[in-house]
């Protein structure tokens, strides 16, 4: 039997109605997995998020201020620039423009929900299976682990931030496979009270782990493990402001012996051959080659291919190959000093594919690609991102600068940027004052963790401040567009199906149609 269609032989329901589609599994038969083997087979088949699935993504790198829009070039032809421009602009309607530019599918929420539904499945029958104590911690773990990370991320997604109103509207809670004896299940939850399920969630985790046998907490396997779950309880907790549990958590992930800081220096730099195309070096964080890797997720395309590229890349009327629509922006460019080491290897100069020789400001430096569209040339066995160890300086820092330990947060601070650049131009930060650290350190962060999911989330939780987008209609006219401060678009809309499917659910407040604001 195929691992990824285990669940629908799982559970067998009554029919549902069409508002509990997103939530509820469908089954025409019964199949009772008997140990904890089934169980981890059925934890990889429908609750990771794996390398070979997508729709967690899509659009959302295209929000925040770390691209901008690449160089006009001609776009193929019947291509529609609203799949892009819909949420590069934050339009109330997103969803709207590019279903009607054939962008497919376009669902975030729904793809959650779908592995959310996995990890309940698992929830539901580990008290049914008969195996030993130890193995069935396990699979519980990992369970719990993923449940916690989904629901962070959906809710950091839909919800306002949970330093700015922890009682707004969040998400719906679905803890369970089957369908639920409370009515309100499908009905969002608060901001506050999906955090403290998150919560939950991974301290029930973190408490599994802690039950087996040490040398079985992280291996190099694509599971989840305790340094994963201690690293995702920092991150909550510094969303949340607890300064203290961020700084603990983080630290525990700091001294994991299993991990360490990468240097830099033993990185080959990133290049171009003599034909002038990129030369490319397989080292990338999502692997298990990376010393700093803790646990690799997602598809590659997933998380990339809307910032990155346009399908079908090549101009019917002079066969050049179309560069993508958005590279690195020149404000985050700018905060890197000339020698930092990650300047040209986190972001790749690379060849428009016209005649002009223009070279853009790749951001793929994290990412194994190919050479003609900036992606890989296989995504089978590569993973778009990961949760790694400089996080947890980041988060420590963080934290503990908030807290007013100057000293301790710059130690930190320091340790982690001697790794980024030759020991030549290293020279450790000092601070005059917490604020200035404070700066500095979130400067840091969209340095070293640029393009790995964490820039939209941070804008959100230091203030949601103003910034712009700038959209090239043709070749010689470009249109501006705002986020302003506390935008309501900080908040992402829930899908329209997401609503019809649904009517428990109540759309997020939104502003009018955005229009340009200078030509």
């Amino acid at each position: 039997m195929k691992i990824r269609h285990i669940i629908p032989l799982i559970i067998a329901l009554l029919p549902l109605t069409a508002c509990s589609d997103f939530l509820e599994p469908k089954s025409e038969s019964e199949f009772v997995p008997e140990d904890a083997t089934s169980l981890n087979e059925l934890l990889l088949g429908e609750a990771y998020q794996r390398n070979d699935m997508d729709g967690f993504n899509i659009f959302l790198g295209l929000l925040d201020d770390d691209i901008e829009a690449a160089p006009y070039q001609t776009p193929n032809e019947g291509f529609n620039g609203n799949k892009y421009l819909a949420a590069f602009t934050w339009q109330p309607d997103m969803y709207e423009m590019m279903e009607e530019a054939n962008s497919g599918h376009i669902n975030i929420y729904e793809r959650y929900y779908e592995v959310i539904l996995g990890t309940n499945a698992v929830l539901d029958y580990i008290p049914e299976v008969k195996d030993t104590e130890e193995n069935i911690n396990k699979v519980k773990a990992q369970a719990l682990a993923l449940r916690g990370f989904y629901y962070f991320n959906l809710v950091n997604i839909f919800g306002q931030p949970y330093n700015v109103n922890p009682e707004a509207p969040g998400v719906p809670l679905k803890l369970q496979s089957g369908i639920e004896a409370d009515p309100d299940y499908l009905k969002r939850k608060s901001v506050a009270e999906v955090y403290g399920q998150i919560l939950k969630d991974l301290h029930a985790a973190e408490e599994a782990y802690l039950a087996i046998p040490e040398n079985e907490r992280w291996s190099d396997n694509y599971r989840t493990s305790l340094p994963m779950v201690q690293l995702m309880l920092s991150r909550t907790y510094l969303y949340m402001e607890n300064w203290a549990k961020a700084a603990e958590y983080a630290k525990l992930v700091m001294d994991n012996k299993q991990f360490k800081l990468v240097d830099l220096n033993n990185v080959p730099l990133n290049g171009t051959d003599e034909e002038g195309k990129p030369v490319r070096n397989y080292y990338v964080f999502p692997t298990y080659k990376s010393t700093e890797t803790i646990w690799p997720y997602g598809n590659v395309k997933d998380m990339f291919e809307w910032t990155h590229k346009e399908a079908n890349s090549v101009n019917s009327n002079t066969g050049n190959k179309i560069h993508a629509y958005f590279q690195a922006s020149q404000e985050l460019l700018d905060t890197y000093e000339d020698y930092d080491l990650r300047l040209k290897r986190y972001i790749v100069q690379a060849p428009t594919g016209d005649a002009s020789g223009t070279l853009m400001n790749m951001a793929y430096g994290k990412v194994n690609v190919g050479t003609n569209y900036y992606l890989p040339e296989n995504a089978t066995g590569v993973f778009g991102r990961c949760l790694r160890l400089s996080e947890a300086y980041l988060n420590y820092a963080e934290a503990m600068a908030m807290a007013g330990n100057v000293n301790e947060a710059t130690t930190v601070l320091n340790a982690l940027r001697e790794k980024r650049f030759d020991p030549e131009d290293f020279e450790e930060e000092t601070f005059s004052s917490q604020q200035e650290l404070i700066e500095f350190i979130r400067e840091e962060r969209r340095r070293e963790l640029c393009f790995e999911g964490h820039r939209w989330f941070d804008l959100r939780r230091w203030g949601m401040p103003s910034f712009t987008h700038e959209w090239h209609n043709d070749a010689e006219s470009t249109h501006t567009y705002r986020l302003e401060e506390h935008d309501l678009l900080y908040t992402v809309p829930l899908p329209d199906e997401a609503l019809e499917m649904n009517s428990s659910l109540e759309q997020n407040e939104l502003p009018s149609k955005r229009t340009p604001i200078s030509e």
